[in-house]
């Protein structure tokens, strides 16, 4: 195979972070692994976006949830809602209804997964988290305070999403400091959410598969 000829398709400093994994763990270059390790790496972002899609889609639907239990079916519309939140994020969410307003289930896949991430910081603890979490995530575990549930919610998606993105870049996760946490932590938000889908999706995933065959 001619692999000089694919390393400077892909680009030699694209794929120098490969060849120096390989030096690393082996102690001497080789050219032949490191595009193992490209392959494995390319194959193991395209089995994540199952689990990510799952997770991005529940996720996004329990804060909608929550959110609605406050401030009604409608409540991008809720002017009440609107001030509640910072600057930033009131300015994304009425640019979205500014979009031709549809509707919630039309406005929720518009928005950045971001603003959902920020919908879990603690000032909103008083509003939606503390009142309506057990609703939301009626599976999460007794011994937790709201604020805790809502912090682990928060702790985790910030991390998914960092590597979601990642993923859609094409940029490497094999060497990625939270590659092994980012699978449990979708099983937790999602169980927490829903026992069923949570099984649902973790029998039809494959990302623990690979996840034990690494090439360094």
């Amino acid at each position: 195979m001619p692999y000089i000829a694919i390393e400077q398709t892909l680009s030699i400093k694209r794929f120098s972070t490969y060849r120096q994994a390989v030096m690393a763990a082996d102690g001497k270059n080789c050219g032949v692994k490191a595009l193992q390790l490209y392959e494995w790496n390319a194959e193991l972002s395209s089995r994540f976006f199952f689990p990510l899609h799952i997770y991005e889609v529940a996720m996004r639907n329990a804060i909608s949830d929550a959110i609605s239990i406050r401030y009604g079916q409608d409540w991008p519309t809720n002017t009440v809602f609107q001030n509640s939140l910072n600057d930033l994020d009131k300015g994304t969410l009425l640019s979205a209804i500014s979009r031709n307003y549809q509707g919630v289930g039309k406005l929720l896949p518009e928005m950045k997964f971001v603003w959902f991430e920020n919908m879990l910081t603690s000032r909103h603890d008083g509003r939606i988290w503390k009142p309506y979490i057990a609703q939301t995530f009626p599976n999460a575990p007794t011994t937790m305070t709201p604020q805790n549930i809502r912090q682990a919610l928060k702790s985790a998606c910030y991390t998914i999403r960092k590597f979601r993105n990642r993923c859609g870049h094409h940029e490497p996760i094999f060497n990625n400091a939270t590659l092994h946490e980012v699978y449990p932590f979708i099983v937790q938000s999602l169980d927490w959410r829903c026992t069923h889908t949570r099984q649902w999706m973790d029998s039809n995933q494959s990302v623990t598969e690979l996840l034990e065959m690494p090439v360094v």
